[in-house]
């Protein structure tokens, strides 16, 4: 799944694990068994042992979200950084992303502010440019400095928004720093937001690649930290510094359309500079139709004439790319192939595309680990219709498709361990979908005493059935029409599903 603020119900369905592994109405997909192209000679890798799960951290982990000014996760002491793009540019950009001459950039929120508290902010920035905050009315400038006080306008979510605008400048606007007195600081990351991530052993960083929007990239076109540019990726050393922060392994996507120079570099910058163990996955569920990569893949395929049955073409070219991707990783870490864990991850109960995907050439010698999604969660709130149904019978459907996921996930678990694989999640968790008319339903059921023991039972389940990292989708967010992804609704709040994570890591 991706972080977009405003997602398709639809899709994130789809990538949930639903029925995304086929195409859509017109499509038909062979059933498992046609026949895949015979094995084709290709060099293997030195002899390495498979990587076992850690016993020091935790098995439970996580996708971050990136910071965005609607959301509700802080994540770095500067509310302005990465917080929004410059909007209503004049004059173009300066070197470090800044406008030349005028622009707007929207302010994530501090903490307080979504617990209810006002705020005093003040900005302080550097060069040449006339400062206006507006959003909220309590605001005063000095030299190169505005204070603004941060009133809560509602729930977190609804906090309110503000925003710095530049007039004026002369290109030489810069390090423009929004945040309150007395913030507690982890180099430049917010510490709130870092014991908040320490409860994970691992951190996936999905939504802080470009892989979902499939856009190709370069080594010369990634973004950079400290930098005010805000692209379809996020940092890669910021990436890095969030999981040596947290003391936690980190799970990077690599990006489909990125180059072997990218694939390399990027390979290189994390063995040098991350901490722990490093998970690569290629691309993004490349088995959901939802997503660009898919139909691209399918297309690649046939262009290489993979398969003659048409719709293989997309799991045989998936092992393909990852094959690519990882040899060039695999060599980048040679020295040090402890830490590298190769992931490959499918539909959730889908053994006979991991079977193709598996059997194409040598596939099988360049990945260490399969992993799939298992959501549950219940669709009755998904309606116009008012909902009728008392809490306990809400809970008792979730139950049957919680019993369902994990049905589904320990086939996969079986079908890796048949392989000498490690068996994780790339995805999971509770994702109840909810119309407006019954957000205040899901909203309480998230609340719920009821949701820390469905987590309790699911999250045991996991642990007893997977060998490696079970990464819950996702770390913050709050209750919508758009779903219930967030393992709480804002940085620090504690929440039932974060209870259990805990207890769960204590029990392990």
């Amino acid at each position: 799944m991706k972080w977009t603020g405003v997602i398709s119900a639809a899709i994130l369905l789809a990538s949930c694990g639903g029925s995304g592994a086929a195409p859509a109405a017109d499509v038909s997909v062979v059933p498992a068994g046609t026949k895949t192209p015979e094995p084709q000679p290709s060099p293997t890798p030195s002899p390495t042992p498979t990587p076992t799960a850690s016993v020091a951290k935790p098995r439970i982990g996580v996708s971050a979200v990136p910071q965005i000014y609607y959301g509700t996760e802080r994540i770095w002491a500067n509310l302005a950084y990465r917080s929004s793009e410059w909007m209503n540019v004049v004059g173009g950009y300066n070197t470090v992303g800044n406008p030349n001459t005028a622009g707007r950039i929207y302010l994530t929120a501090p903490n307080a502010v979504y617990s209810g508290q006002s705020t005093k902010i003040t900005c302080t920035w550097q060069g040449a440019g006339k400062a206006h905050i507006g959003g909220m009315s309590q605001t005063t400038y000095g030299d190169h400095t505005a204070t603004v006080v941060w009133v809560p306008q509602g729930v977190p979510g609804k906090h309110g928004v503000i925003w710095f605008d530049l007039s004026q400048s002369d290109g030489t606007f810069r390090n423009l720093d929004c945040r309150e007195a007395g913030v507690v600081t982890n180099g430049r990351l917010d510490q709130r937001y870092v014991d908040d991530m320490k409860i994970y052993g691992t951190i996936r960083f999905l939504d802080w690649s470009n892989a979902n929007n499939n856009l190709p990239i370069t080594w010369a076109t990634r973004a950079l930290p400290g930098t005010a540019y805000v692209t379809a990726d996020q940092p890669l050393e910021d990436q890095i510094e969030i999981a040596n922060a947290a003391g936690a392994d980190a799970w990077f996507t690599v990006p489909w359309n990125a180059d072997d120079d990218y694939v390399r570099r990027m390979a290189t910058l994390i063995r040098d500079t991350l901490k722990g163990k490093a998970y690569f996955e290629t691309g993004n569920e490349v088995w959901n139709w939802g997503f660009l990569v898919t139909t691209q893949a399918l297309n690649e395929g046939i262009a290489e004439n993979l398969s003659l049955n048409k719709w293989d073409n997309t799991m045989l070219r998936y092992a393909e790319k990852t094959v690519e991707q990882n040899k060039i990783i695999t060599d980048v870490f040679k020295d040090q192939r402890a830490r590298l864990v190769r992931v490959a991850s499918f539909q959730s109960g889908n053994t006979p595309g991991i079977d193709q995907f598996m059997a194409f050439r040598d596939t099988a010698q360049w990945v260490d680990a399969l992993a799939d999604a298992p959501y549950f969660g219940t669709e009755v709130l998904n309606t116009d219709t008012p909902n009728t149904l008392a809490q306990a019978a809400l809970f008792a459907l979730v139950e049957t498709a919680r019993v369902v996921a994990i049905g589904h996930t320990t086939n996969v678990a079986a079908s890796a361990k048949a392989y000498g694989k490690l068996s994780m999640i790339y995805e999971g968790g509770q994702g109840t979908v909810s119309s407006d008319v019954n957000a205040a339903v899901n909203e309480a059921m998230q609340a719920s005493t009821s949701m820390g023991a469905a987590y309790d039972r699911y999250l045991a389940d996991l642990l007893r059935v997977h060998t490696g990292p079970l990464m819950l989708y996702n770390a913050t967010g709050t209750t919508s029409k758009w779903g219930s992804w967030g393992q709480h609704d804002y940085t620090g709040q504690a929440s039932p599903k974060r209870r259990a994570i805990i207890d769960a890591n204590a029990n392990r």
